[in-house]
């Protein structure tokens, strides 16, 4: 049985770092999230869990990595390990996506998770929680269909597109320009040269938001298709994992947040697919943290690695 653990939970934005220990105490402390062409995976992630495990202080039974950004091939998992292992006062490690602590903490019967951030990830379990599906997500290169990430791309090339004349939208170009504080044809250009692209774009998906609220056409279409996108993998959800008229559906993350527009879009043409909105009340790091307390990963065991000293 675990005593002290430490979890963490995250993407692109920040990850979250959180304590528990037996005698009731905890900390917590928020990271910067990793983007490409920063430090290599393996030392970003081996000193995120090295340093907070050292914040925490003590023996920590396990500690669970639960983020977006995970590496490539088994190696690179366990130089991970070993580091974590070696360096810090730390017995065991599970390394998992954010979609698994997200289904952890989403969905208690047959059903899916679908989180939206800076990117989306999705979890699907089915056939009476004994079987698990993962859809979407893919990185930003990718995939992510329906994330911060994804709007605020959508929205920058319905802008770019006015801006040369081929449709698109002047009021986004318009505010595509005053947000990221350029010219028209310089707007690419600034783009690709920020220091952390990604996360910029995403952010943008706020304006968009507010855009769209305000009843602008073009940023409605963005957010329709977003919305189009993340109802897709809940029905395919369903279908893969032969659910029935109890399959849950949890919505989760800074771009599905009750209050959202697109989150509201979703609500809609789920009930048009006769599913509804699950509520656990939990969000991802609460995920991560019942993982940590688990004896065993159970039906999540497929999708975490677990390394011991």
């Amino acid at each position: 049985m675990t005593k002290n653990v430490i979890f963490f939970d995250g993407g692109g934005s920040g990850i979250r770092a959180k304590s528990q220990s037996t005698d009731g105490k905890s900390i917590a402390k928020n990271y910067p999230g990793f983007s490409p062409g920063e430090l290599p995976l393996v030392d970003y992630l081996s000193n995120l869990i090295i340093d907070f495990a050292s914040e925490v202080g003590g023996t920590i039974d396990r500690a669970v990595l639960a983020v977006a950004t995970l590496p490539a091939d088994d190696q690179k998992y366990g130089d991970i390990a070993k580091t974590v292992l070696a360096s810090a006062n730390v017995n065991e490690l599970w390394i998992c996506s954010d979609s698994v602590s997200a289904c952890a903490a989403a969905i208690e019967k047959d059903g899916v998770v679908i989180a939206a951030g800076t990117g989306t990830t999705a979890l699907a379990v089915g056939r009476n929680r004994s079987m698990i599906h993962s859809l979407a997500g893919d990185g930003f290169l990718l995939g992510d269909e329906g994330s911060a990430f994804w709007i605020g791309k959508m929205a920058l090339n319905s802008a770019l597109r006015a801006r040369d004349g081929r449709g698109g939208s002047q009021e986004l170009l318009d505010v595509a320009c005053k947000h990221f504080g350029s010219e028209p044809y310089q707007l690419p250009h600034t783009v690709h040269q920020l220091e952390r692209p990604v996360n910029a774009i995403a952010d943008f998906a706020k304006t968009v938001e507010k855009l769209a609220v305000a009843g602008n056409t073009a940023a409605n279409e963005v957010l329709n298709s977003a919305a189009d996108e993340l109802v897709l993998i809940a029905t395919t959800a369903k279908r893969e994992c032969a659910g029935d008229s109890d399959f849950q559906v949890a919505l989760i993350g800074g771009v599905l947040a009750p209050e959202n527009l697109l989150t509201k879009l979703v609500t809609n043409k789920l009930k048009e697919q006769g599913l509804t909105v699950h509520n656990s009340g939990k969000n991802s790091l609460d995920g991560a943290g019942a993982l940590a307390a688990l004896a065993q990963p159970g039906i999540f065991a497929p999708l975490i690695r677990t390394f011991t000293k």
